[in-house]
């Protein structure tokens, strides 16, 4: 009896052991490193408390297809790049995980808005482009592995679709094509976000003059009649880095 009931003491602790080692490790070790090596606990614990972006890809080749990316992040193939941003929420943080996925599709919204035209090397980058599509494909399959899964992997793989295919043949002849292609992308991925924070706009209670900049691009600039997000095209998304450049530069 008096081992049992050690062994259920012990088992009770052992989130919270799982969640020492894991700040032991941060404090050591970077962030991309550590995510594959957490509990499931510790890691939605990091998930919820830091907005973590960009970490590298474990596994060499994208997946064809979204449904399978988000797969093969679930059995730790790649990474899982789960961000929302900072800045983007009303408040310090997004109230609600809705809100965190809708921040993680704004968070890619705005890498492509400042970083459109990084086939033709224009924008700084620390990424080549093949590289730079890779990652954001990676990362935006990530936003897809947290509430509303079905939902988001239906409207976001016409995005990844575009991905796969600029990683895999870019343009190198033609910038204007893979530029094209990234204001499709950004149009799918911020109307997405749009949709996710009207639906849950109760919980959340609106969102960053920032996030606006990103959501209204694509309706301000060439939106329809009605005003709704339809096709981008990269002078809209020139036009959104400067005022994102200018919002910065007055913070």
């Amino acid at each position: 009896l008096a081992q049992a009931t050690l062994a259920q003491k012990q088992s009770q602790f052992e989130p919270f052991r799982a969640f020492a080692i894991a700040s032991a490790m941060f404090r050591q070790h970077s962030v991309k490193r550590l995510l594959p090596c957490l509990s499931s606990l510790a890691l939605f614990w990091l998930m919820v408390q830091l907005p973590v972006c960009h970490c590298q890809p474990l596994a060499q080749n994208l997946t064809a297809t979204l449904p399978e990316m988000v797969k093969a992040i679930d059995r730790n193939n790649f990474n899982n790049n789960f961000c929302w941003g900072e800045g983007l929420s009303k408040g310090a943080n997004w109230k609600t995980m809705w809100g965190k996925v809708a921040g993680c599709l704004l968070d890619k919204s705005e890498i492509i808005a400042m970083q459109w035209d990084v086939a033709d090397n224009s924008s700084e980058s620390i990424d080549s482009p093949t590289s730079f599509y890779r990652n954001l494909a990676i990362d935006l399959a990530s936003c897809c592995t947290m509430s509303e899964r079905e939902w988001c992997v239906e409207e976001i793989s016409p995005a990844y679709a575009l991905l796969v295919a600029l990683e895999k043949d870019p343009d190198e002849t033609d910038f204007g094509a893979d530029e094209a292609d990234l204001a499709s992308i950004f149009a799918t991925v911020t109307k997405a976000a749009a949709q996710l924070l009207e639906e849950y706009s109760e919980q959340e209670d609106g969102y960053s003059s920032r996030a606006a900049l990103l959501l209204g691009t694509c309706a301000i600039g060439s939106g329809g009649a009605d005003g709704s997000l339809t096709t981008c095209f990269p002078e809209d998304l020139e036009r959104v880095r400067r005022l994102l450049e200018a919002q910065r530069d007055e913070l």
